[in-house]
């Protein structure tokens, strides 16, 4: 046993690494070891200050860092017991022998290599037997990064390596750790390290993606990298001394904390293969960029996949769409949701579907295109004008907020939907294509660059020319092999059989970036009218930018005029037969037509339908004749057609409307009571009626007058409301009213 208590801790047995060796220390002993090994531990758990220590120690930097710390004789004692396998063990008298040392000498030695956490005992804590030496040896997790630091002194100067050479020392995990700071997708087990090293190797040869990756790194790594460029310009690609950087960084405190961020900043370079290390024959420790990254070679310019142009001809004539399409399909969908409140798992009956299709201006042949219908949900959503009811079954219902969405103008809505879309973490215009998935995009990220190349010159998608939706995906993404970000996934069915054949990893991540480019164009983008998609018949998809697409991605944010406000001539006409021509549509007039009149076509005059049915049904949503016939003529300017009034007055009788009103009767035992509570509904605002024997009746609304509120008022001004035995009353649910 070593002199000074330094192998009295209790230990674990034959236990070797490092993680136990430091939970059988003292709080006292551990504080020393940090004191060591320059790391700042907090005051607290125990456990966690044993976990932080253990991280530090394992990190190569700080085991580079504890071998400057290291005399001669400490130095030479760990090489010996680093060199030979990890379960070797000495005796004191065993080292003392290969140093050439006295046993007296060496005890001393180990037992500051003991203080320092470096050295522990064979057997801590157990009775050696009579006549036994203890023996002595490295944690393996200190055995292999020692090993590690006296591998590079003996590999001498490093610095005129080309990176190729340099990345064969390091090992596997630091070889994913760099596929991934570099944007190599590593897949566990279907990668070899002689492609993973080949596809970083290229990476590295962009300048481009040299700035990505510098750009990425911390404050204090990008301090410690600009100091080390700095020196190497200086020193004309020489390596610079470590202590040199570090007074150059403000880093060199002898505090933990300071060591600590140096270290970091030292580890997150090497991991990203920025800056490496170097020893001089001296020992010295030294700093530099490899040539390959501080002087890259030039990149060939590698000319993007041509533009397939399409011919006018081919596309034919096309009908006006308007240039908001998506905000009225929006409020389509939300006076649709008015009705019958939208499933939030599954999708609705297809007889419902093919209704609300023929409804819309972005239709499909059947069926409302592929996920638009999601799409718009999910702006609506994040808008605020749908919400969930939890069911049974679960339900998204119109809430409040879109009588203020109503309130605006078309194109004020287009803005807004644009805006939600381009800040979506999630893939809402893409993920139910059934073309490709993805994993791992920061969609935000996405959509601003896929916007910005709409209008880019390289690209060439303005004059209003329409091209191939491959072609243009293609070059689209050829232009900006990172769109979809540095490391993402993607599983496509042409994809599929291209990686298992003569398809390298490169040209399947640039197809699967033009796949889902291609997605992006056909879905969100031409859904808000920055692009116009057709379909060529027996050929392909054509797409083309349109002005509006051009503008937003040169910068500008544009409110286009819609023709909706005060203006020449009636915002709608009506004829005797109910024919509606609405003249200047706004969300407002929208909204209420949809409630009352039935949609006949789309244009730049699109007309609705008074029919019975229709009219029926805005009656039993709450709506009076008087309010249609009001807004038909205050819209129109005119009076309405004498004989239309008679035919909705007819239809109106036909319907037998009866109004229901929910109530609550108050029967105070004490009739005298009646005057009292008719004086409460008085003050909150009720509407009440006084009955028989004292009872008053309270009518509920769902502007919140319900039970709940008229007992709490009740218990308030000290009565004791009971509800009797015919059940409570049901409670009115929040949903927005009939536009009036």
């Amino acid at each position: 046993m070593l002199r000074d208590g330094a192998f009295n801790a209790s230990g674990d047995g034959e236990m070797r690494n490092l993680l136990g060796r430091l939970n059988a220390r003292s709080a006292t002993e551990l504080d020393r070891i940090a004191a060591f090994w320059r790391v700042s531990l907090e005051r607290g758990e125990r456990h966690a200050q044993v976990g932080s220590l253990y991280r530090a120690m394992i990190d190569p930097g700080a085991a580079r860092d504890a071998w400057e710390r290291l005399d001669p004789v400490e130095a030479e004692l760990v090489r010996l017991l680093a060199v030979g396998e990890v379960e070797n063990a000495a005796t004191i008298a065993e080292l003392s022998a290969s140093l050439g040392a006295t046993p007296a000498d060496t005890r001393e030695t180990a037992a500051s290599l003991y203080r320092h956490g470096i050295l522990a005992r064979e057997g801590d804590g157990a009775e050696l037997p009579v006549g036994a030496a203890p023996k002595l040896f490295l944690p393996r997790e200190l055995a292999v990064q020692f090993r590690r630091v006296l591998d590079e002194i003996d590999l001498g100067e490093t610095s005129r390596l080309p990176l190729s050479r340099l990345i064969e020392m390091f090992d596997d995990g630091e070889i994913d750790d760099a596929a991934t700071t570099w944007g190599v997708t590593v897949v566990p087990g279907s990668r070899n390290r002689a492609e993973l090293v080949k596809r970083l190797l290229k990476q590295a040869e962009d300048p481009a993606r040299i700035d990505r990756v510098v750009k990425g790194l911390s404050p204090d790594a990008r301090r410690v990298w600009d100091a080390t460029l700095s020196a190497a310009r200086s020193g004309n690609g020489a390596p610079a001394g470590l202590s040199a950087i570090r007074e150059a960084t403000g880093l060199d405190g002898d505090d933990a904390r300071s060591a600590d961020r140096f270290r970091r900043a030292l580890a997150e370079l090497d991991r990203a293969m920025l800056v490496w290390h170097t020893y001089r024959p001296d020992g010295s420790r030294w700093l530099f960029i490899p040539s390959d990254i501080r002087q890259p070679p030039p990149v060939e310019a590698v000319p993007l996949p041509p533009l397939v142009p399409v011919p006018e001809d081919a596309i034919g004539q096309r009908p006006w769409r308007h240039p908001q399409a998506a905000a009225w399909d929006l409020l389509t969908l939300l006076r649709d949701l008015t009705v019958s409140p939208w499933p939030v798992e599954g999708d609705p009956p297809r007889t419902r579907l093919r209704s609300l299709n023929q409804r819309l201006w972005q239709r499909g042949a059947e069926l409302p295109p592929a996920g638009y219908l999601p799409f718009l949900i999910a702006l609506a959503d994040a808008e605020g004008l749908v919400d969930g009811d939890d069911g049974p079954p679960a339900a998204l219902f119109v809430t409040l907020a879109a009588r203020q969405w109503r309130e605006r103008s078309f194109p004020q809505q287009a803005e807004r939907l644009r805006w939600w879309w381009g800040n979506a973490a999630e893939w809402i215009d893409g993920r139910e294509s059934g073309q490709v998935e993805v994993w791992g995009v920061d969609w935000r990220q996405a959509r601003r660059r896929l916007i910005a190349l709409l209008a880019d010159r390289d690209v060439g998608l303005t004059g209003g020319s329409w091209h191939t939706l491959e072609s243009a995906a293609l070059r689209i993404a050829a232009r900006d092999p990172d769109l979809l970000g540095a490391a993402f996934t993607a599983a496509t069915a042409r994809q599929a059989g291209e990686v298992g054949g003569n398809v390298g990893p490169d040209e399947a991540r640039a197809a699967a970036t033009a796949e889902a480019v291609a997605v992006e164009l056909a879905t969100a983008c031409a859904w808000l009218g920055l692009v116009d998609i057709a379909d060529v018949p027996g050929r392909t998809r054509a797409v083309r930018l349109t002005a509006l697409g051009e503008e937003i991605s040169r910068g500008g944010s544009p409110i286009e005029p819609d023709g909706e406000g005060a203006g020449a001539g009636a915002a709608l006409l009506v004829d005797e037969d109910g024919l509606v021509r609405l003249q200047r549509p706004s969300p407002l007039r929208v909204w209420a037509l949809g409630a009352f009149a039935e949609l006949e076509s789309f244009g730049h005059e699109s007309r609705y339908r008074l029919t019975e049915t229709s009219v029926g049904r805005a009656l039993g949503a709450g709506f009076d004749l008087g309010q249609v016939t009001s807004f038909l003529e205050r819209q129109s300017g005119a009076n309405a057609p004498g004989p239309l009034l008679e035919r909705l007055a007819g239809w109106a009788r036909g319907v037998r409307r009866v109004k229901v009103r929910q109530a609550v009767v108050l029967q105070p035992d004490d009739a005298a009571e009646q005057a009292a509570i008719l004086e409460l509904a008085a003050a909150r605002g009720w509407p009440a009626e006084a009955g028989a024997s004292g009872a008053v009746t309270v009518f509920l609304s769902p502007d919140g007058v319900d039970e709940a509120t008229v007992e709490a008022a009740l218990r308030a001004a000290g009565c004791t409301p009971v509800t009797d035995g015919s059940g409570q009353a049901r409670r009115a649910r929040q949903e927005p009213r009939p536009v009036r």
